[in-house]
């Protein structure tokens, strides 16, 4: 069953907020896995937590990268 976490730690590439919604399956406030859906509430940039075994970070899907914010 998915859930749908806010964690303070974790900021869009894009906007650099904080306001990061994560749907995870196994995921909790410290601890986000490679594959997890992400999206910035402020910007609206969607994509995935990519994580490494030590840290995490939501990754926008390349073609919003590029995208300028009004």
């Amino acid at each position: 069953m998915s859930k749908k976490l806010r964690p303070s730690w974790l900021t869009c590439e894009r906007c650099e907020s904080v306001q990061i919604e994560v749907t995870t399956e196994r995921g909790n406030d410290e601890w986000l896995y490679s594959g997890d859906q992400a999206k910035c509430l402020d910007c609206g940039a969607t994509g995935m937590i990519e994580a490494d075994g030590e840290n995490a970070w939501f990754e926008v899907d390349e073609e919003q990268k590029d995208v300028q914010l009004h």
